[in-house]
């Protein structure tokens, strides 16, 4: 029996540059699962367009912002969002704490008892006492002491600002000094030791970049900002530590506060809070730059249903009237306050971070250019 070969007509030339030019190219999806979860809506869709998870396994992250900006709490906030995560139950989480800001605050009533249990500094001293970094080299040791472990673990240093010098480093130079007889020698010394923070996160940086690839862990910098002095054009704000942090964190987000959030008792206003501005200025995931805001409450944290509500409203999703809210996924019309407790009673937290989710995709598809790929 003769088989006949079926031969599938053919498209003109200008009809297949028509087809590709009017087939749409889906984006791809960062998978949840690669993702550490912030403990912001916002800030996570801000970060990687998916409203479960805001910074990369196995990378690094720099945080540079000024007083009062919220830092601290954020970093506690995404240490007990990862312990209501099964993906990092055999996670160590690491705070080293050089500015001693954790002390401040009660990790049981603000981020849980989970927190709590499993929140540890880099080391303890023979008192079971906790040891944190104090100089640049205590940090690169602990950090590399923990990279040759196979264990994962989630490692933030609060703050590179809080290390200083080594006094073995101090003594070294002063005798170097006293060694260099040469004028010239003398003026290169001096300016090595000015540098040497910079050179010394540079090098911790680099040996472990790829080191904690490996096991999914992550690295979280926590920097102070401060005025650039001399700077006429360009930013007027910087940090410390040179240019390494920035060069080798996968995301850098600056926080700053915008106004103190007060509440008036016994006819005073108090300040309970901060409105929190978030701007993405590196991101190697997603390539955008992005801003959000949220608000973080002293004696609650971050206020991610808040931030949500406004978003949806700000974007034209949710009507507002008056003081009336239109919610009509959650089949609601109420004021804001009774939302955010209507939301809580009955849990719907995650029904209201896919809301915010679509409608911060549909924005960000609405941005792309509608234009064919130059790349098929």
């Amino acid at each position: 029996m003769e088989v006949r070969k079926r031969h599938r007509k053919k498209h003109s030339l200008s009809e297949q540059v028509e087809e590709l030019a009017n087939k749409k190219v889906e984006k791809k999806i960062i998978d949840t699962s690669t993702l550490i979860p912030s403990g912001s809506t916002l800030l996570n869709l801000a970060c990687s367009d998916n409203p479960y998870g805001a910074f990369a396994l196995g990378r690094i992250v720099t945080l540079p912002g000024g007083s009062a900006s919220g830092k601290t709490i954020l970093m506690l906030t995404m240490l007990a969002e990862c312990t209501n995560d099964k993906r990092f139950d055999n996670y160590e989480l690491i705070y080293d704490d050089g500015e001693e800001t954790c002390s401040g605050f009660d990790i049981k009533y603000l981020f849980g008892d989970n927190l709590a249990k499993r929140i540890i500094p880099p080391q303890y001293d023979k008192n079971d006492e906790p040891l944190h970094s104090e100089t640049i080299q205590d940090f690169k040791a602990n950090i590399l002491t923990r990279t040759k472990s196979d264990k994962p673990f989630i490692y933030i240093l609060d703050s590179l600002d809080s290390l200083t010098s080594d006094e073995e480093l101090v003594r070294e130079y002063k005798a170097a000094l006293i060694k260099a007889k040469d004028p010239e020698a003398v003026k290169e010394l001096k300016g090595s030791y000015k540098t040497e923070k910079a050179k010394g996160i540079g090098e911790a940086l680099r040996m472990i970049n790829g080191k904690i690839k490996h096991t999914k862990s992550s690295l979280f910098i926590v920097q102070q900002e401060r005025a650039s002095i001399g700077v006429m054009f360009g930013s007027k704000k910087t940090t410390s530590g040179g240019q390494a942090p920035f060069f080798y964190s996968t995301h850098q987000v600056w926080l700053n506060s915008k106004i103190p959030i007060t509440k008036e008792i016994k006819k005073q206003k108090r300040e309970i809070g901060h409105s929190i501005i978030a701007k993405v200025k590196k991101n190697k995931i997603t390539g955008k730059l992005r801003t959000v805001e949220f608000d973080i409450f002293s004696d609650y944290g971050v206020d991610d249903i808040a931030s949500c509500i406004d978003f949806l409203i700000s974007a034209g999703h949710w009507k507002k009237t008056g003081q009336i809210i239109n919610a009509h996924e959650l089949e609601f019309k109420e004021t804001k306050q009774n939302l955010i407790t209507i939301i809580e009673d009955q849990k719907l937290q995650n029904k209201l971070s896919i809301i915010t989710g679509k409608v911060w995709n549909g924005i960000e598809e609405s941005l792309r250019l509608d234009r064919s790929r130059n790349f098929k």
